[in-house]
């Protein structure tokens, strides 16, 4: 269908009347954006010492027990816990402490401390058993 030139201008011009009401229609959305933002927001630097102050808090620093494992410092920030792993003996806090704190599994604990797997399982479950006892 061939359109002749006076029909292609109207659509041309219809086409063109779309895209300024389009354009006028999405200036309106970024008008009202930007008034909701305004009534909403505050810039940062708006803003007075004492409301900056109150944007943020500061956790206290746990002061947890430390134990030396494998050239590596181990802190434990319960103070339950560490006093128990503290009654228990040094072998057997330094097996719990590679297992439950370093996240070693058996056998890597047996190769680190040159021990046999199975002695490794009876120490950990032993131990175990006393904290249960130490903690009730």
């Amino acid at each position: 269908m061939k359109l002749t030139s006076q029909e292609q201008e109207i659509v041309w011009k219809k086409f063109c009347s779309y895209c300024i009401k389009v354009i006028d229609g999405e200036i309106l959305n970024y008008l009202d954006e930007l008034k909701r933002q305004q009534e909403h927001e505050v810039c940062f630097s708006d803003l007075t010492k004492e409301q900056q102050n109150q944007l943020y808090t500061y956790d206290e620093i746990l002061k947890g027990t430390h134990f030396q494992v494998m050239d590596m410092e181990v802190e434990v920030n319960d103070d339950q816990i560490s006093e128990a792993l503290g009654r228990l003996s040094e072998k057997r806090r330094m097996i719990i402490l590679m297992a439950y704190f370093l996240d070693m599994k058996e056998a890597e604990i047996a190769q680190c401390m040159e021990l046999v797997q199975s002695t490794i399982h009876y120490h950990k479950a032993e131990s175990l058993r006393l904290l249960k006892e130490f903690l009730e």
